[in-house]
């Protein structure tokens, strides 16, 4: 019996540009001038100026590092290449565009974000040789990106469904606001909306807001918690306007999940009523041994935001994270429906810098 089978790789990437931690250099860019000395000016509400019909554009640096280590059979991962090693840096410059429609609901926002990394360059090993570009693996590909968020004035990413369950073999679309991330691959967490998270009160330089998002997984699993906490910690003159310096720190928990009755679920789902009594016999038989889990670690992503609070924009950003996971699979082969193990283990880190270049009006 042939198994049904899909990306298993793009479940991992996802996971894996959707969490972060590390460092982020605080020190304003050359362009700026400080002011942290001065008197704390006057507690304003911030909001973003999001009107339908404007556009506005980011240059985007990005240095990102893979490392990937895997054991076992690859004919796991179906069709995706992937290779028992990888040591893998990419960097480059790019631009990402945010254009603005009106939300499902009044105060949301559609923000559609394209953006095209394939001037990116790569060095590195993969199995011990050399990287080339054209043999680069399904993980780092640079597919353009073109992907809408819906937020609010304040920022807050509105998930479009409640559980990941619901849209798994869409594109993991229900992990709520990670799927703001977008594409999958080398360039996919540059393609996120600009700034954080504010907060719906008055706040001046040393206020602090915090935020905490439980985002559901699959049933009877505990939910994603994600914890988002900022600081106005001074402000800056960013090409003659006055910002705020806004550092946020987002935590997310421990993320662990075993998809193993989600595909057992899904074989039984593609078996034919006709099937015979050997094909429901395999079934039963690969139910005891199938395994797909995977894990990341706690991450903490720091980001800095120069935001100007009269245009309701983020001038300047800097973000900073890195992720560790580990997959252990054992999974029916396309082909044959014999089950095939692989171990992975990947870490991911990256930095990552935004500069307002352009906006636009209707």
């Amino acid at each position: 019996m042939r198994i049904p089978t899909f990306s298993l790789l793009a479940v991992l990437a996802l996971l894996a540009a959707a969490c972060g931690g590390g460092t982020t250099d605080t020190t304003s860019p050359d362009s700026t001038t400080s002011t942290l000395a001065e008197p704390a000016p006057e507690a304003v509400v911030l909001s973003y100026g999001l009107e339908p019909g404007t556009s506005f554009s980011y240059e985007v640096d990005m240095d990102q590092a893979i490392d990937l280590m895997t054991s076992g059979d690859p004919t796991a991962m179906g069709e995706d290449e992937i290779p028992a090693q990888m040591s893998l840096q990419i960097s480059g410059t790019s631009t990402l565009t945010h254009t603005i429609s009106e939300g499902p609901e009044p105060g949301t926002f559609e923000v559609n974000i394209t953006g095209d990394f394939s001037n990116l360059e790569f060095s590195g090993t993969i199995d011990g040789e050399p990287v080339e570009e054209a043999e680069i693996p399904d993980i780092a590909e640079l597919d353009p990106i073109d992907v809408t968020v819906i937020v609010d004035e304040q920022g807050n990413v509105i998930p479009e469904d409640e559980a990941l369950g619901e849209d798994f073999l869409g594109g993991l679309g229900g992990l709520g606001g990670l799927d703001m991330l977008g594409q999958i691959g080398a360039a996919g967490s540059a393609g996120q909306f600009v700034g954080p998270p504010l907060s719906d009160e008055e706040v001046t330089v040393g206020d602090t807001w915090s935020e905490t998002i439980e985002t559901p997984t699959l049933p009877d699993d505990d939910p994603i918690t994600i914890l988002i906490e900022s600081e106005v910690v001074g402000t800056d003159s960013v090409d003659g306007a006055e910002v705020f310096i806004i550092e946020t720190t987002t935590t997310t928990s421990p993320i662990e999940f075993d998809l193993a009755e989600l595909l057992l679920g899904l074989m039984s789902a593609f078996m034919p009523e006709e099937a015979s009594e050997e094909e429901r016999a395999e079934i039963d038989a690969i139910a005891d041994e199938i395994r797909f889990a995977f894990s990341v670690d706690e991450t903490v992503s720091e980001m800095t935001t120069w935001f100007d609070h009269e245009a309701g924009l983020s001038l300047q950003a800097e973000f900073s994270n890195s992720t560790h996971m580990v997959m252990d699979m054992n999974v029916p082969d396309e082909a044959t429906g014999e089950l095939v193990g692989l171990e992975m283990d990947m870490g991911i880190s990256q930095d990552i810098s935004y500069r307002l270049t352009d906006s636009s009006g209707p």
